[in-house]
């Protein structure tokens, strides 16, 4: 698919999906270059800049991002190594939904007290 076509069904903008694609987020074994010069992402790119787009949600850098899908796509690392990094991740999740239970319940409160 052409950019256009992936910007529209990511809903992101040309240029986030191209400042990914500089910044090696979106690497070029997702795409494919035509005869006439023009990029074709994969279904693969339109799910990558699904998963950047709920990690940054999360609150996770672009640097971590980027960091994390290498090492996830690299065949440097074993199994066992690439098990590791995604139950960290997953922890680093869970902590972070802790937080913000404890930030849900102090505003929570704060308004409650706005309202008495």
């Amino acid at each position: 698919m052409q950019i256009s076509e992936l910007a529209k069904k990511s809903g992101l903008p040309i240029g986030t999906i191209r400042f990914y694609e500089k910044k090696g987020l979106l690497d070029s074994a997702l795409i494919e270059r035509k005869s006439n010069n023009y990029r074709d992402y994969s279904e693969v790119s339109l799910e990558r800049l699904t998963l950047i787009q709920q990690a940054k949600r999360l609150g996770f850098t672009l640097k971590e991002i980027q960091k994390w899908i290498k090492d996830l796509e690299s065949d440097r690392l074993s199994v066992d190594q690439k098990q590791s990094i995604l139950n960290q991740k997953l922890k680093e999740i869970d902590e972070r939904i802790e937080q913000l239970k404890t930030i849900k319940v102090y505003l929570s409160a704060k308004l409650e007290r706005l309202y008495n």
